[in-house]
């Protein structure tokens, strides 16, 4: 048998898709300086992706949080860690990276309660109620995956600024949620 050769300048790969995820970008400004932040989502079949960056496009440290439910304690558990970044800054060698850690691993555990909410609602039942998860253990959701990048002193976020961060990370979730549970590519334009 004869293997036909592939010409490399006229082939040209184009994914199904299907096998894309569900991409969304939306910038706000952030506090008195009017901060221009960037939130990215990308919803993918097995993880949820979200960048909140002042940085440029630059992701900045990237957390991870991995949710489970015990139907035996009626309990939700969620695991923040670090997969990238230390959190402490290289400039200003001020105490302040313990607190930045802190804040983010708050940031990322906060999304995490507000889609496992979104999740509960959009199946019919209590926000308390335990679904379980599936016996293989994974949670109620994907793995969520956040890329945070907020200028030096962002440990230092208002109250205000961070409650508009979440609220805005979790409006972009919902929108990006509804547009890849409508059976189609709404809003995009296809081949014709």
């Amino acid at each position: 048998s004869t293997m036909s050769a592939v010409d490399p300048a006229n082939y040209s790969y184009q994914p199904s898709s299907s096998s894309l995820p569900t991409s969304l970008i939306r910038t706000i400004t952030l506090g008195d300086e009017e901060v221009e932040t960037n939130l990215i989502l990308q919803l993918f079949s097995d993880r949820i992706f979200i960048s909140i960056t002042q940085l440029s496009g630059k992701v900045g440290s990237l957390l991870l949080c991995n949710v489970e439910e015990s139907i035996v304690d009626n309990s939700t558990t969620y695991n923040v860690r670090t997969l990238l970044g230390t959190g402490v800054s290289s400039r200003g060698g001020g105490g302040g990276g313990e607190r930045e850690v802190s804040m983010r691993e708050v940031l990322v555990r906060r999304l995490a309660e507000r889609i496992v909410i979104h999740t509960r609602k959009m199946a019919g039942v209590s926000e308390t109620t335990i679904l379980g998860g599936a016996e293989d253990g994974t949670g109620p959701i994907a793995p969520l995956l956040v890329g945070v990048g907020l200028k030096p002193g962002g440990s230092n976020l208002s109250v205000e600024s961070f409650n508009v961060l979440v609220d805005a990370a979790m409006e972009l979730y919902q929108d990006g949620w509804k547009m890849s549970h409508a059976g189609g590519m709404v809003g995009m334009e296809g081949p014709d």
